[in-house]
């Protein structure tokens, strides 16, 4: 997925804030809608091509990575909540109690994606591919 930002700033272990305008949803006419209110993001990549500060630049991040994410973050809760829910089955008679068993172990799942999100944080980094604009 290719993304056009401006470098915001220049980091010491050669990465830079890029800021981004997030693509919509709505094909991109915010205007009709209102639900957009912040379509700006800072978002760190990789500066391998030495932009500066200021530079417009293209960002690169591979659809699988994303996708990969998404799947992670709104996928595997969801499919935590039914096998909590299935095993709070097995072991409980009262409703209530398999809904919380449920909802116990989709909190897990959010505990031990925080973590793989700590430990693999810098396989998910944007990549700076070219610069459009410099200030130079």
């Amino acid at each position: 997925m290719l993304q056009t930002g401006i470098v915001q700033r220049i980091q010491p272990n050669n990465t830079a804030e890029v800021k981004i305008i997030r693509q919509s949803s709505c094909g991109d006419n915010c205007a009709s809608c209102g639900l957009c209110p912040n379509r700006t993001s800072l978002v760190e990549a990789a500066n391998d091509i030495h932009a500066a500060v200021g530079d417009t630049v293209i960002i690169d991040m591979t659809d699988k990575k994303i996708l990969g994410a998404a799947f992670l973050v709104y996928i595997v809760p969801l499919i935590m909540l039914i096998a909590g829910y299935c095993i709070g089955d097995i072991f409980f008679s009262r409703e209530a109690f398999r809904i919380l068993t449920g909802f116990a172990i989709m909190g897990i799942s959010f505990m031990i994606i925080i973590l793989i999100d700590k430990k693999m944080k810098h396989q998910y980094t944007h990549q700076i591919v070219k610069i459009i604009n410099s200030l130079d």
